[in-house]
C-alpha cells in the first residue's frame, strides 16, 4: 500500500487482497493506466466532495504507483524522529504548524546521511544516533508554479547529550521543544496529516 497527502486529503494505492474498509467520502476507481491516473485525479482535485482517492490495483500496486510519480516533479528529503534518554521526543515549530526535522537530499548523499545532517543543522544537536528506518511519507505541494511530489525518508533518532536544542531560524523555525508522549495531543492538533501515522510508528519501536 501507498499512500500520498495533498495538505489534508488522501491518496491511496492498494491492491485488491488489501482493501480494507472503505471511506464513504472516498472516490474509488480501478487502476488502468498512467492515463486514467491523470484524469482520476484531476476529478479528485476539482470536485472538492472527496476526503481521499483510491486506486484498486490488480496485483502489486508499485507500477501504478511509479506512473503516478511520473506525473509530477519528484523530489527526495530525508529527516528524523529524535527521542533523548528520558524517552521525550522533539519537534520543531515551523510556519505555524509543529513539524519534525527534515530536509532536501544533497547530491551523494544517502538518506540516512542527509537525515543526520538535517537533523544537526535545524536542531543544533550533536551526534545524534540513527536507531531504525521509519516508513517513508508523500506528499504533493506546490513548488515554482508546478505540482512536485516528494518523497521522505525518516529514521527514529536518539541524542544522548544534554544541550537544550536550538531551532535553525533561517529555515522559519522559531521553537525547538521536547515532548513527552502524554502531551502530544498539542502536537497532533497542530501538524501535517502526512506525520501522524509516523509519530504512531516511532512510539511502536
Amino acid at each position: 500500500m501507498y499512500e500520498v497527502f495533498i495538505n489534508d486529503k488522501l491518496v491511496k494505492f492498494l491492491s485488491e487482497n488489501n482493501l480494507g474498509k472503505k471511506s464513504p467520502n472516498a472516490l474509488v476507481v480501478k487502476a488502468i493506466s498512467r492515463k486514467m491516473l491523470k484524469e482520476n485525479f484531476s476529478v479528485f482535485l476539482k470536485s472538492g466532495s472527496f476526503d481521499s482517492l483510491v486506486f484498486h490495483c490488480d496485483k502489486n500496486p508499485d507500477k501504478y504507483f511509479k506512473d503516478f510519480i511520473s506525473l509530477f516533479w519528484y523530489f527526495e528529503a530525508a529527516g528524523g524522529v529524535i527521542r533523548n534518554q528520558a524517552n521525550e521526543r522533539l519537534f520543531i515549530y515551523r510556519f505555524g504548524k509543529w513539524d519534525l526535522p527534515k530536509g532536501k537530499i544533497e547530491k551523494g548523499e544517502s538518506p540516512a546521511e542527509a537525515a543526520l545532517r538535517e537533523v544537526i543543522e535545524e536542531t543544533g544537536l550533536s551526534a545524534p544516533e540513527i536507531l531504525n528506518e521509519l516508513p517513508s511519507t508523500y506528499h504533493i505541494y506546490k513548488f515554482k508554479g508546478r505540482k512536485a511530489l516528494k518523497r521522505t525518508y525518516w529514521y527514529s533518532m536518539i541524542y544522548h547529550g544534554t544541550d537544550q536544542p536550538v531551532p535553525q531560524t533561517e529555515e522559519g523555525i522559531t521553537e525547538a521543544k521536547w515532548f513527552i508522549p502524554d502531551d502530544y495531543k498539542t502536537i497532533q492538533l497542530n501538524t501535517y496529516a502526512s506525520l501522524l501515522g509516523l509519530i504512531e510508528a516511532d512510539l511502536r519501536l
